[in-house]
């Protein structure tokens, strides 16, 4: 007779379930952390990580030592733009909302100019990244990311959400939650991940016809 312990407690049973994944989370973040000291390997790193939770929530065979490097290494350059857009992106939106004023009429003209920017930008960020592995072209990724957004502002507000209460969740678990903290936040950046390509494909789902949408999901670069 099956008892909810045994539901609970089989090999392949939701108590197991859910350490495996988080151990996965766990350590692709901590290996994510690691290819970023560099800094100018974060986005690569970045690419990395999703490609790893994608990969596992296909069932696919994690990126080893060697196939990581490799990853990495042909990933640094072409991931490069994009985080300069980025980054360009939010120093310009910084600056014309904290920098000094020029007044009257053209200083409202830049404080509601950069507002704008600035929450446009925020809704299309997470989709560019995740699109940036199907294209891996810049302004191809920003432009459908654009449309993505347009087309399903309700799944671009979330995801946007999502990153923003993730960040905040990894202060708050490392300095406020004790013992129990760390280890949980060592699996956020990954699980964030795993949401937002949740995100991501329902958005394209939906926003796409279904033959479209299918040979999309069949996409994904082998980086093998």
């Amino acid at each position: 007779m099956t008892g909810p312990a045994n539901v609970i407690f089989a090999p392949d049973g939701a108590l197991l379930r859910a350490w495996s994944r988080w151990w996965f989370w766990a350590w692709t973040s901590c290996c994510w952390a690691l290819f970023s000291l560099p800094v100018v390997t974060l986005p690569a790193a970045t690419s990395w990580l999703i490609t790893q939770q994608r990969r596992y929530t296909r069932g696919e065979t994690s990126l080893g030592p060697a196939e990581s490097l490799r990853f990495l290494l042909r990933r640094l350059l072409p991931t490069l733009p994009l985080a300069g857009c980025h980054l360009g992106v939010t120093g310009l939106v910084i600056t014309g909302l904290f920098g000094p004023s020029p007044g009257g009429g053209y200083g409202w003209l830049v404080l509601i100019t950069s507002s704008v920017v600035g929450v446009t930008w925020l809704l299309l960020a997470p989709w560019t990244v995740l699109i940036f592995e199907r294209t891996g072209r810049t302004v191809e990724s920003i432009r459908l990311a654009y449309r993505l957004a347009l087309a399903r502002l309700d799944l671009a507000v979330t995801a946007t959400v999502a990153a923003v209460a993730a960040a905040a969740a990894v202060v708050l678990l490392l300095t406020r939650v004790p013992y129990l903290g760390p280890p949980l936040a060592l699996a956020v950046p990954a699980a964030v991940a795993t949401f937002l390509i949740m995100l991501h494909d329902r958005a394209t789902r939906l926003a796409t016809p279904p033959d479209r949408a299918s040979r999309l999901a069949t996409r994904d670069e082998d980086p093998s």
